[in-house]
């Protein structure tokens, strides 16, 4: 059994949420199960092998808010523990150093205050290293670990602005988009047609009555959410996996017959992740994927067609028994034949159980480049909570796993500023093709409390401003 020992700051011992974003990575980059626990000031992880890693965990700095960074690569270590701040800290400067030589050497013009930071952050880490004493060797090392995130956001920023200009002036690739859900009962239509957004997402049901909505394509789906909770009530009511099984299909023949020329984009399955749960297991679902994409493609609807994956950095694994990463049952339904023309990946931001802790920005850059091996053209389909909502909602179904908290207490400004500095550097990656807020309205599904673009009261949220404000590259302005 591998052991990772971590001391811990002097009255500082991570929450519930935090402990369980807790997850270790090996050199493949998947995480592997562990268990976490916290005894007289020392941190232990545990797995089931034997192997160097580096050790994730969420951190809350001051200025950001709750952001999950890691370690360098460490050795097992069950005896003498290792200092926690300290190897957050020599973690993120490392990655800094490295992701700025290698934007450097591609062409990157980057100005002198990262050097700056990264000099600042290196000065106090040695400092800190070097100290005899814990406390003020905790200070020196926090305050490394605070410049060094600063110098991330900051080399992030200066990428994502420099690179998505650049991606916006050349024919040659493609345009990247943004795409709205539209409310679940269809009120306020205009508002679609007003908006900054380039496309809108409809369910299967909304297909025909949508077709309407202004000039806007449509992305048409997912004719099945996999993930927990996702299912319909009339879907879960039914008997066995058969019935169900026939009534998805059933559906998705339907809209095909009814499909309006607005539609652009069939989202077929969202959700996929390796894990099954007690409506859809996991041998299910890649079942009714398999037969839904063949269905499709034997209607020669000449549509593109999309499967969404849930958990893209793969953390689930991290408190699963058994289980793949999401990446390779993508590898595996290519592998196969199937006939998919976009990899979408489902970003349920700062949600817990279901959903994706907030990482950095160069945390992201890793996550597409690791995507993009696949070879299709990427999409983020993304939720984040925003307007202080309360901090659960009763889950859908019954089903106790789909109900979900917002993880971080992260403030609406920090959410915000996350998001203005995150979308630019999607923009720069020309594998990514689209952004897709996945709710319009606060309520829409209920396993995401506030993740919506608009309040219950009907009024815009100023998470609105803030995708307009990072994309505004796309209109030229």
């Amino acid at each position: 059994m591998g052991e990772f020992r971590f001391r811990l700051p002097e009255g500082w011992e991570p929450s519930i949420s935090q402990a369980r974003s807790i997850h270790v990575v090996g050199l493949d980059g998947i995480p592997a199960p562990c268990r976490v626990s916290v005894k007289d000031g020392i941190l232990s992880i545990v797995r089931n092998q034997d192997d160097s890693g580096k050790v994730y965990i969420t951190w809350p700095f001051e200025d950001f808010g709750e952001i999950t960074v890691g370690t360098g690569t460490l050795p097992e270590r069950s005896v003498q523990p290792y200092r926690l701040v300290v190897e957050l800290a020599r973690g993120t400067l490392n990655r800094l150093r490295n992701q700025l030589s290698i934007w450097r050497e591609g062409g990157l013009e980057v100005d002198a205050s990262v050097d700056q930071q990264i000099g600042t952050a290196t000065k106090l880490l040695s400092e800190a290293i070097m100290d005899d004493g814990e406390e003020s060797c905790w200070r020196g090392a926090r305050e490394s670990l605070q410049v060094a995130i600063a110098g991330v956001f900051n080399l992030g920023h200066q990428f994502g602005n420099e690179v998505s200009n650049f991606r916006v002036t050349q024919q040659d690739f493609p345009r990247f988009w943004t795409a709205n859900a539209v409310a679940k009962n269809l009120t306020g239509l205009e508002n679609y047609s007003s908006s900054q957004f380039h496309l809108v997402q409809v369910k299967p049901e909304q297909a025909e009555a949508a077709a309407e909505i202004g000039d806007k394509r449509m992305i048409v789906g997912p004719f099945l959410d996999a993930s927990p909770g996702g299912m319909e009530p009339e879907v879960v009511e039914l008997d066995d996996f058969l019935a169900r099984k026939d009534f998805i299909l059933n559906r998705c023949r339907r809209v095909l017959r009814k499909l309006s020329p607005a539609a652009s984009l069939l989202h077929v399955v969202s959700g996929l992740n390796g894990m099954g749960h007690r409506r859809l297991s996991y041998p299910q679902q890649t079942q009714i994927t398999s037969e839904m994409l063949n269905m499709i493609d034997e209607s020669q609807i000449e549509i593109p067609m999309m499967l969404s994956f849930d958990y893209p950095w793969g953390e689930r694994l991290a408190s699963a028994v058994g289980g793949v990463h999401p990446i390779q049952i993508a590898d595996s339904l290519l592998r196969q034949g199937s006939s998919v023309n976009f990899i979408g990946l489902d970003v349920n931001l700062d949600f817990w159980p279901c959903g994706s802790v907030v990482r950095d920005p160069l945390q992201w850059i890793d996550m597409v480049d690791v995507w993009s091996q696949l070879g299709l053209p990427l999409i983020i389909l993304l939720r984040m909570p925003i307007g202080n909502p309360s901090h659960s909602l009763t889950a859908n179904h019954g089903d106790p796993v789909a109900a979900n908290e917002i993880r971080s207490g992260m403030t609406d400004q920090q959410r915000l500023f996350f998001l203005e500095k995150v979308i630019p550097m999607l923009i720069a990656r020309p594998t990514v093709h689209g952004l897709v807020w996945r709710e319009w309205g606060d309520g829409d599904d209920p396993r995401f409390p506030g993740a919506g673009l608009v309040q219950s009261n009907g009024e815009l949220k100023s998470v609105i401003e803030s995708i307009e404000k990072a994309t505004r590259v796309l209109s030229g302005t």
